[in-house]
């Protein structure tokens, strides 16, 4: 994985996604795409890391695709290219099985099952919006800027994002937003609910570090597989299959360290100390 244009740590539970770019305003090359979706990966397989968290260096998020590669016309197949994958720490054995997200690295981010927060700094376009878009949480700076550009660049909504904007605030705010293909600010994005929160520039990232922290210091790690899992199955499963799902994987948790970890640390008025078993 390139050293340069993505980084990639693990502090305190939680693994930390950097476009590091910021010169091009982190436009995504081919080989960054990848190097993006390896991380994501690793992140899926250490039992160290409990939260993600994608984030952009410099004034921006992410650009899209660098204007290089959209004007060579590089195919999606091209793009998605990627090697064998790392098994996840928790796999289709913790909730609902999610076979039909995968699409190649795009799909890791729903099958991680580990929450993906992104910390949308600054201008978020294209490819760019897409892969906030296939994180579980957003927050942004207000004064950060979204463009959902493919109908000014004559392409469909690609890799999914008019099924997930559709998904996340409803047909016609999504039709608003690909039809006119307009920018919006962090604030807009708020009101419209593409992101959970947005705050003063300043503030974003000391917000989503403190977040994130919380949720890995505070949640069961094979509590948050589960309920990732069911949160992204649950537009199109059936009410009786998503119960009885629900019910098996309880029957499973209350058999686990944690579980016990989790009631304990509840009556004893502490912070629990989960251990992923």
């Amino acid at each position: 994985m390139s050293e340069q244009d993505v980084l990639y740590s693990v502090e305190d539970g939680v693994a930390s996604i950097t476009f590091n770019r910021p010169e091009k305003m982190n436009a995504l090359t081919p080989q960054m795409l990848a190097d993006v979706f390896t991380s994501v990966q690793k992140a899926a397989a250490n039992p160290e890391a409990r939260v993600i968290v994608l984030s952009g260096a410099g004034r921006a998020f992410c650009a899209g695709l660098d204007l290089k590669v959209i004007g060579k016309g590089v195919s999606s197949s091209e793009l998605d290219a990627l090697p064998d994958k790392p098994a996840p720490q928790w796999g289709d054995d913790i909730g609902p099985a999610l076979d039909r997200f995968y699409a190649h690295g795009w799909g890791d981010f729903v099958t991680a099952r580990k929450p993906i927060i992104a910390a949308i700094n600054g201008p978020v376009f294209g490819w760019g919006f897409i892969l906030a878009l296939h994180c579980d949480i957003r927050f942004a700076a207000r004064s950060a800027l979204f463009n959902a550009t493919f109908a000014r660049l004559g392409i469909p909504g690609e890799k999914n994002a008019a099924w997930l904007l559709t998904r996340l605030i409803g047909p016609a705010k999504a039709a608003d937003l690909l039809y006119t293909a307009r920018r919006f600010d962090g604030a807009e994005a708020e009101a419209l609910g593409v992101v959970n929160a947005s705050f003063d520039d300043g503030e974003l990232m000391a917000k989503v570090t403190e977040y994130a922290a919380s949720i890995a210091l505070n949640s069961a790690p094979r509590s948050l597989a589960s309920i990732k899992a069911q949160i992204w199955a649950a537009t199109d499963q059936p009410y009786g299959e998503a119960f009885a799902d629900s019910d098996k994987e309880q029957d499973l948790a209350t058999q686990t360290e944690d579980f016990q970890e989790g009631y304990t640390s509840y009556v004893e008025k502490r912070a629990p100390a989960f251990k992923g078993r």
